[in-house]
C-alpha cells in the first residue's frame, strides 16, 4: 500500500496526454504497429496508475471511491471511460475513438483537482447503506451514459459530412457508420434515463430514511441531476413517438440537450466545489440559532475581559 501512496494525479494525466498525441500523429500521418503499441502501453499504463491512485485513497479513507469524495467520483466517471476506451481500441483497430473521448477523460481529470476531496461524516453514512451504493453508482453510469450519448452524436454529424464529402481532412477519421451510431445512440438515451431515474428514486429512499427527513432540492447536484433527467426523459419521448425523424435530428437533439446538461451539472458541480456540498458540521441549525449562539459568545467573552480589566486594576503597582 506505500507504494501506491505513491502514485501521483499526474502520473496517468500525462500517460493519457500522451495517448492523445498518439492519436493526433496517427490522424496525421498513416497508422501502424508501433503507433498502436504505443497507444495500448500508454493507456494501460495511465489505467493502471489511475486505479492505484484510487485504492490508495480508498484505503486512507475507508470509503469506496464513490462515495469519497466529489474529487474521487468524477476520477472514477474518468476511469470507466478509459476502461471502454481500452476496449475499443483492442477489440476495434480502424475506429478513431480517441480522439473525441481522450479529451473528455483529460478534463474530468483537471476538473477534479477543483473540488473538493476531503471526506465528510455524509459521505461515510451515505457508504454505509446499500441505497447509498445504488444512488451513487447509478448516477456516475448515468452522467456516463450522457457524456457518450454527446459524443456519439458529434461522431454521426462529422461521419455524415465526411459521407457528403466537403471536408477533405475528415476522411481521415475512421468513424462506425451512421446507422450503428444512431443505434448506439438511442440506447445511450434509454439507459441515461432509467440509471438516472433509479439514481432520484434511491436519493428520495435516502432523504425519507434519514433523520432530517427532507430533501434537499439546494443541493447543486440534486437540482444538476433532476434538470438532467426531465430533459432527457423529453428527448426520449421524443424519439419514441416520433417514427419519421432522421438519424441526423436524433444526433442534433441529443447534441443540443447533451451539451447543454453536461454543462448545467459540471458548472453546478465546480461552482459549489463538489458532488455533494460539503457543509459544517452545525449546517443543521437554523439561522436563529446559529444567532443566539454567537451572541452568547461575544457576551461571554465581553464579560470575562471585564473581569480581566478590573482584576488588573485592582492589583498593586
Amino acid at each position: 500500500m506505500e507504494i501506491l501512496s505513491r502514485v501521483h494525479l499526474y502520473c496517468f494525466l500525462l500517460s493519457y496526454i500522451a495517448a492523445f498525441g498518439v492519436e493526433l500523429f496517427q490522424l496525421l500521418r498513416n497508422r501502424s504497429a508501433l503507433t498502436r503499441g504505443l497507444l495500448i502501453a500508454s493507456t494501460t499504463a495511465g489505467l493502471m496508475a489511475h486505479a492505484a491512485y484510487l485504492v490508495a485513497r480508498s484505503s486512507k479513507s475507508g470509503l469506496p471511491p464513490l462515495v469519497g469524495s466529489s474529487h474521487d467520483w468524477l476520477l472514477v466517471l474518468a476511469w470507466l471511460g478509459v476502461v471502454f476506451y481500452l476496449l475499443i481500441l483492442t477489440t476495434q483497430r480502424r475506429i478513431t475513438l480517441g480522439l473525441f473521448l481522450l479529451p473528455v477523460i483529460v478534463g474530468l481529470i483537471v476538473m477534479s483537482t477543483f473540488v473538493d476531496s476531503g471526506t465528510t461524516e455524509e459521505a461515510g453514512r451515505l457508504a454505509s447503506r446499500r441505497w447509498g451504493m445504488l444512488h451513487a453508482s447509478t448516477l456516475v453510469v448515468g452522467i456516463g451514459c450522457v457524456a457518450a450519448a454527446t459524443l456519439c452524436a458529434v461522431m454521426y454529424l462529422l461521419q455524415h459530412q465526411k459521407l457528403r464529402g466537403k471536408s477533405s481532412w475528415l476522411h481521415r477519421l475512421q468513424l462506425p457508420n451512421l446507422e450503428k451510431l444512431t443505434s448506439v445512440n438511442r440506447w445511450l438515451v434509454i439507459g441515461t434515463v432509467a440509471m438516472l431515474t433509479v439514481g432520484l428514486a434511491t436519493g428520495f429512499i435516502l432523504a425519507a430514511t434519514t433523520a432530517k427527513g427532507e430533501f434537499d432540492w439546494t443541493d447543486p447536484i440534486i437540482a444538476g441531476t433532476t434538470i438532467v433527467w426531465g430533459i432527457m426523459t423529453i428527448t426520449l419521448a421524443w424519439l419514441l413517438t416520433q417514427k419519421e425523424q432522421t438519424g441526423r435530428q436524433v444526433a442534433r437533439m441529443t447534441l443540443l440537450a447533451g451539451g447543454f446538461l453536461l454543462l448545467t451539472v459540471f458548472g453546478l458541480m465546480l461552482l459549489s466545489g463538489g458532488v455533494h456540498e460539503n457543509r459544517p458540521a452545525n449546517s443543521n441549525k437554523d439561522a436563529a440559532s446559529l444567532s443566539k449562539e454567537r451572541t452568547a459568545r461575544d457576551a461571554g467573552i465581553l464579560m470575562c475581559e471585564s473581569h480581566f480589566t478590573c482584576y488588573s486594576e485592582g492589583m498593586p503597582s
